[in-house]
């Protein structure tokens, strides 16, 4: 499955009444429509400075870990539903013992796209050799700064010797599992932006597959104060301008928002986030009033009354969002 394909459709249809009465058409055939973003244990080894886990305060409440009898239930009540699996969302899933056990699972379910999303810092070949092996598709590998100087200072304790060596021997079992896919996400920031310029000049070698560059948010009491878009802003031609040309040239897709969509106070992608986006971590599971032990993803969504929530939405005057926030993103 082609979940790359399968989001820009999402962006080619515009109404998003059509996608709601999709959705309800979907759950009512307890068909697949949404994504899970699963965090299996919430630690981490890096501290970077645009994370909550650069924070100590927050850091102490980020505690936790899923059994094997937990991933079981998980993988039982919301597995058969998901078109895909993001491991790793808030947290850095290598520091999980049970990682390929997580990928299995979704593999007995038949969740047509497993994906994991990681620093790199502790992954080591053998043990990724052996998640391709058990089913993943895709590993995404965060990137805040394109030479060691800036990404060993926004990723605090990381070490960008070990992130090239990582980009190095996932490109090279590419060549031994062809279909495998490497992503690269870059936080932009007003310190980090402008290096995208350069940015092949660094991974020329690299056999990636997708790159997604994302602006900072304030994700609460960060090490790193500046959440201003205006450098970004005012060099966007210049860096991701650069970059889009050279990732046409490449053929590797680039997800990122237009210049125009920086300075929209709203948009309307969070409408359909809010029904195909599920986090689950050891905090919290789908909802906070979510029981993994007596309630099922469909029991739970009857008793809150999914369908007609979605029915009155898709027949309503004016679709609103809470996620206010919510970039768009094109996929190019």
């Amino acid at each position: 499955m082609n979940i790359y394909s399968l989001l820009k459709a999402n962006r080619i249809i515009k109404s998003n009444r059509l996608k709601l009465a999709g959705i309800l058409s979907l759950h009512s055939m307890k068909r697949r429509y949404f994504g899970i973003f699963f965090d299996p244990i919430l630690a981490c080894n890096l501290r970077c400075k645009m994370c909550y886990f650069s924070d100590e305060e927050k850091r102490k409440s980020m505690q936790g870990a899923f059994s094997k009898e937990e991933i079981d239930l998980i993988a039982e009540k919301f597995f058969p539903y998901s078109l895909k699996l993001q491991i790793g969302c808030g947290a850095e899933p290598t520091m999980y013992k049970n990682l390929a056990y997580i990928i299995s699972k979704a593999k007995e379910k038949k969740v047509p796209y497993i994906s994991m999303t990681t620093n790199a810092n502790l992954l080591k070949k053998e043990d990724l050799e052996n998640y391709i092996q058990q089913g993943l598709n895709e590993i995404t590998v965060s990137l805040h700064g394109t030479n060691k100087e800036t990404y060993e200072d926004l990723m605090t304790n990381g070490s960008f010797s070990k992130f090239q060596n990582a980009l190095l021997f996932i490109s090279d079992l590419k060549k031994k599992y062809p279909n495998f896919k490497l992503r690269i996400n870059y936080t932009m920031n007003s310190d980090n932006v402008l290096q995208l310029k350069d940015f092949f000049k660094v991974f020329d070698g690299i056999d990636l597959d997708i790159i997604q560059l994302r602006p900072i948010v304030n994700l609460g009491e960060t090490t790193y104060k500046d959440f201003s878009w205006q450098n970004i802003l005012s060099n966007y031609e210049q860096s991701v301008g650069t970059l889009k040309e050279e990732c046409i040239k490449r053929n590797i897709t680039l997800i990122c928002p237009e210049k125009k969509d920086l300075t929209k106070e709203t948009n309307n992608e969070g409408l359909i986030f809010e029904y195909t986006y599920i986090y689950i971590s050891p905090k919290e599971v789908y909802r906070k009033d979510f029981s993994l032990k007596n309630d099922t993803f469909f029991s739970y969504n009857k008793r809150k009354h999914l369908k007609k929530e979605l029915l009155k939405k898709i027949f309503s005057k004016n679709l609103s969002s809470t996620l206010k926030s919510k970039l768009n993103y094109n996929i190019n």
